[in-house]
């Protein structure tokens, strides 16, 4: 998430990644934007199919937060992630999720809203504005193994979403 400052005679120039220029909106939740059509179907799908989902999109609105949806690599076989990178943007908090270019569909929708759930815990705590809060957080409050963390809240709200996907495809 590097950026390149340069300056070119009076000139500063700022270069950004690409991904923050390509979001795109999510219907009925301009608080969690996709980096890219293919996550904004995911989350519009979800919604439309996940009670459980809603609610996640729901409290995301009653917070401070944005939360972006980006691809990436989270690192150590893990396919989706919460960045513990929280901003402070004005009067939002910003957090990012990356989630494997290599997932599609369901597994997609589930993964998001795993790490949705994660992204209310922090939104949830009005004192977390940067990333060593969100670290103490997380020291007090989950399971954490060397590398990651892990909430039985976002488990059971994966199973959860998982199981409410399973249903609708089944009712179609």
């Amino acid at each position: 998430m590097g950026r390149l400052v340069a300056w070119f005679g009076s000139t500063l120039v700022l270069a950004l990644p690409s991904w923050i220029f390509a979001e795109t909106q999510v219907q009925g939740s301009p608080r969690v934007r996709g980096s890219s059509p293919a996550i904004s179907q995911a989350i519009e799908q979800a919604f439309e199919r996940s009670p459980t989902f809603r609610e996640l999109l729901a409290a995301i609105e009653g917070t401070d937060g944005i939360v972006y949806v980006h691809h990436g690599e989270c690192g150590r076989n893990v396919l989706a992630c919460l960045l513990l990178t929280v901003t402070q943007a004005g009067p939002n908090r910003i957090l990012h999720i990356r989630v494997d270019p290599r997932r599609r569909g369901h597994d997609l929708m589930v993964d998001i809203g795993h790490e949705l759930r994660h992204a209310v815990e922090l939104l949830n705590e009005p004192g977390i504005v940067d990333s060593n809060a969100a670290h103490n957080f997380y020291q007090r409050s989950a399971a954490i193994d060397r590398y990651y963390f892990e909430t039985q809240e976002a488990i059971e709200t994966e199973l959860k979403i998982d199981k409410e996907l399973r249903q609708w495809k089944k009712q179609r």
